[in-house]
């Protein structure tokens, strides 16, 4: 995604992100031009940083409400 979608996406999702949103939006693959990744577990927030300057901050959402959600891939077996 290019930074203004990113920026986009995460504010779609109310800066509350879980599961495979979550996934999508802290990959690099996706996300190349992204240079640093920080998540606090206090707070439960993460902090993205690109190489343009721009920050993102969002709130990650707990595994359980993201399996409620239908956010969480099932496992392959």
């Amino acid at each position: 995604m290019y930074s203004w979608e990113l920026k986009k996406f995460i504010e779609d999702h109310d800066y509350y992100l879980g599961g495979i949103d979550l996934e999508k939006v802290i990959s690099l693959e996706e996300n190349p031009q992204l240079t640093k990744i920080t998540f606090d577990k206090e707070s439960n927030l993460y902090r993205l940083q690109d190489k343009y300057g721009n920050s993102f901050l969002f709130t990650a959402m707990n595994y359980d409400e993201a399996l409620e959600k239908g956010l969480v891939r099932k496992l392959k077996k």
